[in-house]
């Protein structure tokens, strides 16, 4: 009778999906079948997977593999090299407890082993500790590369959104990381940030910005979804969603900044983009939570003002806008699981909540104070001071400090001790940045002659801006029957802590 085999194929590095390493070990395992009359009856294959104890993936397909074997679907398990299936001892461990308890043969290497026998367990016990020893080797080599790189301000990884790399076409190695061209001019994707930076420092929303790009039908650097490749075959994304691109704005990378282990040590050895000064500021504007309920934009552009930013009174969740299609009215609900217990029509609580808005903007004491408060966050906490400057010279003087180190003129406690305050002070002065009035609209009604005609004249987008920024707005149950009238003491609407503390303690 003839022999049956399950033939199983892995490559760790398979970045275009090819799959031709695969290919290779598969194709070697058909022939070793047909010489030795035996019959291929499962095949798998782990494209792009580690086997080594620091994988951060699972091998799906081995698992799959261990179960066929452990249940004696075949004879035989062919892989190419002992490295294929096991580059970590616990996965050689199971291997091996699997083909005892069921008599699955292992072949590699053209060699068949009987892993009941102590001397083939001894054979492959040694191939996979070397196995696993070469991997070993292969991970301290890339850390060395890593921390090389990072301490010479070299790029390393992936390419970063808007560069591009030269490499010597002799030896194939970086030359450098720029985001130009050949004649010097931003590549059409450092373009794309440096514009972006602009319009948002000047008040544009992600939204808004995404809009742009969109409309101008550049294609997004985001990884295409299942979805996305149905629709596009050649895997361009062409729809930009705001966090995707606030992602982008956000990485150091692009200010020229270097970064390892998820901290920016410093400067980069490539241009930037953006100026580091500017960038400070973009990064203050797009974490400053008075400006965001949802940290980060995700999803369709809202068509509702209070949509996600009012909060339901009975358990805190966001209530989200429905409009009832047969009596054509909208009304903002609690659609948490084990709540739901708000419902309330939508068009009053807008008015009530526009009518707030406009009554405080009446007054040009608010008005003022709302001014003083921003100008107070934007320059009166640096004292004129030149962040960046100053971040760059605490930057200078950690490296004199590192070259101490390394000379051994400084003790380890005093090291640690420097090292501490430099951080410190670091973290503080990357915080000093903070954000002006960047809504439009918001600037455009401090000043306005008419605040009704401003206010109609915002987009929703900035409208709900606004609401973000100054109120913190819940819905209650009702607390007593009205029947089909609106209670507006229902609607608790509450400064923002923006509010709060910045503008109202200070006038």
């Amino acid at each position: 009778m003839t022999e049956t085999a399950l033939s199983y194929g892995r490559a760790s590095r398979d970045p275009k999906l090819r799959g031709t390493s695969v290919d290779a070990q598969l194709q070697a395992n058909v022939a070793w079948a047909k010489n030795n009359d035996v019959t291929i009856t499962h095949t798998l294959r782990d494209d792009n997977r580690s086997a080594s104890a620091s994988r951060k993936r699972d091998r799906e397909k081995f698992d799959e593999a261990l179960d066929l074997v452990t249940s004696r679907e075949v004879d035989i398990l062919l892989v190419w090299e002992m490295s294929r299936a096991a580059r970590d001892l616990a996965d050689y461990v199971l291997l091996r407890q699997a083909c005892m308890d069921s008599g699955v043969h292992l072949v590699y290497k053209g060699r068949r082993y009987d892993l009941s026998r102590s001397d083939d367990q001894f054979t492959t016990g040694l191939d996979a500790l070397m196995a696993e020893r070469e991997a070993g080797d292969i991970r301290d080599r890339n850390l060395r590369t890593v921390r090389d790189n990072a301490e010479k301000r070299r790029p390393h990884g992936r390419l970063p959104y808007g560069y591009r790399r030269i490499y010597d076409s002799t030896t194939g190695s970086l030359i450098e990381q720029t985001p130009y061209d050949e004649s010097g001019e931003l590549l059409p994707a450092a373009q794309v940030l440096a514009e972006a930076v602009r319009d948002i420092l000047d008040g544009k929303s992600l939204r808004g910005v995404c809009k742009g790009l969109n409309e101008r039908g550049i294609s997004s650097p985001r990884s295409a979804r299942a979805k996305t490749v149905e629709e596009s075959p050649h895997d361009v994304v062409d729809y930009w969603e705001p966090s995707t691109l606030r992602q982008l704005l956000l990485n150091p990378t692009i200010a020229g900044r270097r970064v390892y282990r998820g901290e920016d040590i410093g400067p980069a050895g490539w241009d930037p983009i953006v100026d580091y000064g500017e960038w400070l500021k973009l990064h203050a504007l797009l974490t400053d939570k008075s400006r965001l309920t949802v940290p980060i934009p995700r999803g369709p552009a809202p068509q509702h003002l209070l949509s996600g930013i009012a909060k339901c009174g009975e358990c805190g969740s966001r209530l989200k806008a429905s409009t009832n299609q047969r009596r054509m009215k909208k009304a903002y609900l609690c659609q948490k699981e084990g709540c739901r217990k708000i419902n309330v029509t939508g068009v009053p609580v807008d008015e009530l909540v526009e009518a707030t808005i406009l009554a405080l903007f009446e007054s040009r004491r608010f008005r003022g104070s709302l001014v003083s408060a921003y100008q107070e966050r934007q320059s009166g906490k640096q004292n004129g001071r030149n962040l960046a400057d100053e971040i760059a010279a605490l930057e200078a003087e950690r490296d004199e400090l590192e070259s101490l180190r390394r000379r051994k003129d400084i003790t380890l406690k005093a090291y640690a001790l420097e090292d501490k305050r430099i951080e410190t002070e670091l973290n503080e002065l990357r915080r000093a940045e903070v954000a002006p009035i960047t809504s439009p609209t918001l600037r455009k009604m401090i000043g306005a002659e008419s605040l009704r005609e401003s206010w109609e004249e915002a987009t929703l987008l900035d409208r709900r801006a606004i609401v973000r920024i100054l109120f913190d707005i819940s819905v209650n149950r009702p607390t007593r029957n009205t029947g089909r009238r609106f209670d507006p003491n229902r609607v608790v609407v509450d400064p923002s802590a923006f509010l709060r503390n910045d503008v109202l303690h200070g006038s």
